[in-house]
């Protein structure tokens, strides 16, 4: 076979075949910096050409096998499971335990968007209300919207492009993933099990490389007609900005708001908003960044999580116990020192975290946050979380609706009017009572609004989003039997 073969390990695949690119995409040890792997970035014709083959390859997978493609790899994901926590921690620099989360997630995505995949159904129209109808019948159908091109950000490389490429294939799409530069492998490992379930092989194109250039191309490729995409909301205008009239589904930034009541339990609620807050070093776009706390509560708040946060184990994400590991890259780790020391600068007090080495930033506690901080209204992706007492609900309310951004919120209370005025007033995607602006069920509708995006995620809504309703007349005439009055002869 010589030289020329190529196998998954160039990651790049193109027209049903893994093959080389114009350029390589190195791909870090986020915690050793080692480079573990070098992926094929492609030219603009192979883009091209990966978007001409999935054009082609649109609504070829029934529905039946559109849901058995989906189990089966959802089944070969498991059997895999070691290799891809083991890779999927070295690429993000999460701990084995976010990994094996995230993994988790990803098979129920996949069986979920298997399960959609038999329910897809049209309606039936009462077309027979409009004069000269009484026969006609009318009904609707959801066919495939075409070809899809998702977008997928570093900090979730199994859900998130789970929450993209299954729906899309389950409404019987096809796909061309752009994974991110950062964290490319885990989507290769995912479209392998895809690949080797059994999915006709030109469904899915899988493009590694810089979204300057491949996504850039991508979005704006006129045969492209849907975009789902998790990122910045300055690429989020952009892709709005360049790419014409394809249905997008974006998913922005934020600066997640969680307000703990006078009437919190605390026990309940400070370890999720500690695990809410620091997981995945805090590179959650519903991290807990802002701490609503009512002022009757504030001192024993701010000294118990002072506390929870300073013991807090982080480091080599590999080492048993650790909790947080280092930031995706040294350009974000000094981004978020930089947003400390403008808090700090600004008033602040800084309780505890906040010093940088290399990638790695001390998970941190600030209080006092003024509005003119940048971490009031920046997104962080960091592990760092402000404390900011209020006085009211109508305080709360303001403040956590203080921001460009609107994801989702939390609030812990036992009242149930604060909660039901909360979710009622904030100008967010989703409240969370009881929990924090974290917790994201994956069969739930999941989407912000504002500068947070457009749309929502979750199978039973992502699925019938990404086909499109094609309305079917049948005029019918019927042959009329003349009516003949009770107690009279034909």
């Amino acid at each position: 076979m010589g030289a020329d073969v190529v196998d998954h390990g160039t990651g790049l695949l193109v027209d049903g075949t893994w093959t080389h690119g114009t350029g390589r995409l190195p791909v870090a040890d986020k915690y050793t910096g080692e480079t573990i792997a070098a992926l094929h970035v492609p030219g603009p014709d192979q883009v091209a050409a990966a978007v001409a083959s999935a054009t082609r390859a649109v609504g070829q997978l029934p529905c039946g096998e559109r849901a058995m493609v989906l189990r089966r790899a959802a089944r070969l994901l498991d059997e895999r499971r070691d290799t891809i926590v083991a890779q999927y921690v070295a690429e993000t620099g999460f701990t084995p335990s976010d990994a094996t989360t995230e993994l988790d997630r990803t098979l129920l995505i996949f069986e979920l968007c298997a399960q959609e995949a038999l329910r897809l159904t049209g309606e039936l129209v009462p077309v027979q209300a409009a004069t000269g109808h009484d026969d006609s019948l009318c009904f609707t159908l959801r066919v495939p919207v075409g070809v899809v091109a998702a977008i997928t950000p570093f900090n979730a490389p199994l859900s998130t492009v789970a929450h993209k490429i299954a729906p899309a294939l389950a409404a019987g799409n096809a796909v061309v993933l752009k994974p991110a530069e950062q964290t490319p492998l885990s989507a290769v490992a995912l479209v392998q099990a895809l690949l080797d379930a059994e999915l006709p092989e030109r469904l899915v194109q899988l493009l590694p490389g810089p979204g300057e250039t491949v996504g850039d191309q991508l979005v704006r490729h006129p045969d492209v007609r849907y975009i789902t995409f998790t990122g910045s909301t300055a690429v989020g205008r952009h892709i709005r900005a360049v790419s014409g009239l394809a249905r997008t589904h974006l998913e922005l930034g934020s600066n997640s708001p969680t307000l703990l009541w006078r009437d919190a339990d605390l026990d309940h609620a400070l370890p999720l908003v500690v695990r809410a807050g620091y997981r995945k070093a805090g590179q959650v776009c519903t991290s807990v960044q802002r701490l609503l706390v009512h002022e009757t509560i504030a001192d024993e708040v701010t000294a118990r999580l002072t506390a929870l946060v300073r013991a807090i184990p982080y480091g080599d994400p590999r080492a048993p116990g650790t909790q947080v590991g280092p930031l995706i890259g040294p350009p974000a780790a000094q981004r978020a020192e930089d947003l400390v020391k403008d808090a700090v600068g600004r008033g602040s007090l800084l309780l505890t975290g906040g010093t940088r080495a290399g990638t790695m930033i001390a998970p941190a506690v600030l209080a006092g946050l003024p509005g003119s901080a940048r971490l009031a209204s920046e997104e962080a992706f960091a592990p760092l979380l402000a404390i900011a007492r209020v006085g009211s609900l109508d305080e709360a309310v303001l403040l956590a609706n203080a921001t460009d951004y609107g994801l989702q919120a939390g609030v812990f209370c036992q009242d149930l009017d604060v909660a039901l005025t909360f979710a009622r007033r904030l100008r967010t995607g989703g409240v969370i009572i009881n929990d924090t602006s974290s917790c994201h069920p994956d069969p739930m509708p999941y989407g912000g609004v504002k500068d947070s995006g457009q749309g929502v995620e979750g199978p039973a809504y992502a699925v019938p989003d990404m086909t499109e309703s094609r309305t079917v007349l049948i005029r019918h005439r019927a042959p009329r039997e003349p009516v003949v009055p009770p107690g009279t002869s034909a």
